[in-house]
C-alpha cells in the first residue's frame, strides 16, 4: 500500500468524525445561545436579549430608549419551550410560549413566540433572526 493511498485512507476514516465535532461544537453553542437569551427574557432583560440579534437587524443606535420604553410596559411571568427543530446544520427553529403582564392593568396573557435561529460559522455563534417578541 502505498503512502498515498494510507494517506487518503486515514482522512477518509477521519472526515465523520471532524464532521461530527464541529456538529457538536455548533450544537453547543446553539444550546449557550438559547439559554442565555430565555434567561435574559424571563428577567426582562430585553437589551441583554437584543445582544442575540443577527447583526442585520440591529438598528444602528442599537437597543435605544424607545425599545426600553417599550419592553418596560410588561412583565414575562413565564418562558416555556413548546417545541423545537433543527432543519440543517446551521438553521433551527423554536416555540415559546411567553406569559405576559400589562404592567399597567395587571393583566396577564399568554403569547407563541417563534423563534428562528442562524448559525453563523465565521463568528461561531448563533443569531436570532427573527427579531425580539412583540408583546402587545
Amino acid at each position: 500500500m502505498s503512502i498515498n493511498a494510507f494517506a487518503l485512507g486515514l482522512l477518509l476514516a477521519l472526515l465523520p468524525g471532524l464532521a461530527d465535532a464541529r456538529a457538536d461544537k455548533a450544537d453547543k453553542a446553539l444550546q449557550a445561545s438559547l439559554k442565555m437569551y430565555a434567561q435574559a427574557v424571563r428577567w426582562n432583560d430585553f437589551a441583554a436579549a437584543a445582544e442575540s440579534l443577527d447583526p442585520a437587524l440591529r438598528a444602528p443606535e442599537g437597543f435605544s430608549e424607545d425599545d426600553e420604553a417599550y419592553y418596560t410596559r410588561f412583565q414575562i411571568s413565564g418562558y416555556s419551550l413548546k417545541s423545537g427543530v433543527r432543519s440543517g446544520p446551521a438553521d433551527y427553529s423554536q416555540r415559546v410560549e411567553l406569559r405576559i403582564i400589562d404592567v399597567a392593568s395587571q393583566t396577564e396573557r399568554v403569547k407563541t413566540d417563534r423563534q428562528i435561529w442562524r448559525y453563523d460559522a465565521a463568528a461561531k455563534r448563533w443569531w436570532l433572526t427573527s427579531g425580539l417578541p412583540r408583546l402587545e
